[in-house]
């Protein structure tokens, strides 16, 4: 009997390692978000070790290696293990914070369950990391006819967001996320893609120079996913940590906001409506053409997006802002 009753107590505080992807290190903030999930899943009966990794690729190869019980990866990181969520930052589909809120309640209902386990791996529960602001080093680029010509980076593995660069007729220029900051500043690139906090953290302003800034429409959310092997972690601690991740929300926007905050006022540039449809339209062009284009790259982008997750970004789209053209457009993601 002592036996019986000891062993449910050393499973339940047994230690797991969890590898943190921040490419600002223990000091950044993701690692320092994911310090209250750490203390939430302690509450949960697990006890997580966390390991802060700076190569994204490092830690996916650790989780694959077995080094790594569960991991924190961008969404462009998770497309590795699963197309649903990583479907989350899909061009131009989630532009609103209000829209990611809505998605992120609902991946923590048992109803999306289903759609979180692929080939062996789970995700266990996503947060926002920021919108994708376009940063330019000349604000003159304020409009979608101005992206032509222009050096765009494009992360490697990147499919949808080089058809985006190719379909406006501006230049892709290969990066990673260990060094697309440092292509922009060194002038190898005119415009980058990246949270606001880039700004700061990775010093984006030097890029931007005198004539440069952030152009303040989101072409897509960065989130923070956590992924797991199947079987890692027990079914009772997988659906709390989706919903301990969930209620990281709050905390995350609250920073987020704080990081946007601190960027000069004269630093954004800002569209004017009929600009800002014209984006909202051609991104949506983008994604649709996704969908008919034969071509070899547009092929690899299309299989990325997950068609169920497309239609939940439409409807959720259409619920916060319904007199969007699409939601009355036949041509429907």
């Amino acid at each position: 009997m002592l036996v019986l009753l000891v062993r449910p107590a050393l499973a339940a505080n047994e230690r797991k390692q969890f590898c943190v992807f921040d490419v600002a290190g223990a000091n950044g903030f993701v690692y320092q978000l994911l310090r209250d999930y750490q203390r939430g899943a302690v509450s949960a009966g697990t006890s997580l070790v966390m390991q802060p990794y700076t190569d994204e690729d490092l830690a996916i190869r650790d989780l694959r290696e077995g080094q790594c019980d569960l991991v924190a990866l961008t969404d462009m990181g998770v497309r590795h293990f699963n197309d649903f969520t990583g479907s989350i930052s899909a061009i131009g589909a989630v532009p609103y914070y209000e829209d990611l809120r809505v998605l992120l309640h609902g991946l923590a209902s048992p109803r999306i369950a289903r759609h979180l386990s692929q080939d062996g791996y789970e995700v266990l529960g996503v947060a926002p990391m920021g919108a994708a602001y376009l940063f330019v080093n000349d604000r003159a680029i304020n409009h979608v006819e101005a992206l032509k010509g222009k050096r765009i980076t494009v992360f490697e593995g990147h499919h949808d967001a080089r058809h985006m660069v190719e379909f406006v007729g501006a230049e892709p220029v290969p990066a990673k996320i260990s060094n697309f900051a440092r292509v922009f500043n060194s002038g190898q690139a005119d415009m980058s893609y990246a949270p606001a906090a880039a700004w700061e953290v990775l010093e984006m302003f030097r890029g931007a120079g005198d004539r440069g800034g952030i152009i303040r429409y989101p072409v897509g959310q960065v989130t923070i996913q956590l992924v797991a092997r199947e079987g890692a972690f027990s079914p009772e601690f997988v659906r709390e940590s989706r919903k301990l991740m969930a209620r990281l929300y709050p905390d995350a926007i609250r920073v987020i906001r704080q990081f946007e905050d601190r960027i000069p006022n004269d630093r954004w540039v800002d569209i004017g409506p009929e600009d800002m449809l014209e984006y909202q339209e051609m991104l949506r062009q983008v994604r649709i053409d996704l969908l008919s284009n034969k071509g070899q790259e547009a092929q690899l982008a299309a299989a990325v997006y997950h068609e169920d997750m497309m239609t939940i970004l439409r409807k959720i789209r259409c619920y916060t802002n319904p007199g969007a053209m699409e939601c009355s457009d036949q041509n429907r993601e």
